[in-house]
């Protein structure tokens, strides 16, 4: 007994053995892998572009700020108490400081004021920060964070033994990186030095 040709062509098929089948599947596997590693490298990339990004705007606005008060917001590493705060600006709360100095709330020594804003809120990603201000009516409880949703960080530096600080002030600006891990040692007068190399090879700098 002869069958019909098209149950002949469906017998004479031949199935995937187990072997075949793993290995397609390693096939996609491997593949999705790739395109996955891909599109979360382009992520990171994006990321870093615009803290870079960010960190211009912020340090165009910082020399705006310096050109309208003659100094940068006192806030970092240095202790500085102001008859304000009566209190040193610690590392809890100076991005707090930084950003209502921004945003024409704070004066170069932390004291309230109605002032000219030189960032725009909308333009960044804000999160609720540590800022002490009992009976200060003018502070706005917010700082900037980076596009990993950490604070950026700012430090003050001050300025040698008898020169005035306006002509040698400045600041140090920056961001953790993707992997938030700082490795360097900001101190009193905000200089820097790396303590751990292989940590602060990510981080991202405003001036520097």
């Amino acid at each position: 007994m002869r069958f019909p040709l098209i149950f002949r062509v469906r017998d004479s098929r031949r199935a995937f053995t187990l072997i075949e089948l793993l290995t397609v599947i390693a096939i996609i596997g491997i593949l999705a892998a790739i395109t996955f590693g891909a599109i979360g490298s382009v992520r990171e990339r994006s990321k870093i572009n615009l803290c870079r990004t960010e960190l211009a705007s912020l340090a165009q606005a910082l020399e705006a700020y310096k050109r309208q008060y003659g100094d940068y917001p006192q806030t970092g590493a240095s202790a500085i108490t102001t008859p304000t705060t009566a209190a040193a600006a610690t590392s809890t709360s100076v991005e707090g400081y930084l950003f209502n100095a921004l945003m024409g709330k704070r004066g170069p020594k932390l004291d309230p004021i109605q002032g000219k804003q030189f960032v725009e809120a909308s333009k960044f990603s804000l999160q609720t920060a540590n800022l002490p201000t009992p009976g200060n009516t003018t502070s706005v409880d917010n700082c900037i964070v980076d596009p990993w949703g950490r604070p950026y960080l700012f430090h003050y530096r001050t300025n040698a033994a008898g020169v005035p600080a306006w002509k040698q002030s400045s600041y140090v600006l920056l961001s953790a990186g993707p992997d938030g891990a700082l490795g360097i040692n900001v101190t009193n007068a905000g200089l820097v030095t790396e303590t751990d190399n292989t940590q602060a090879a990510d981080n991202l700098y405003a001036n520097r």
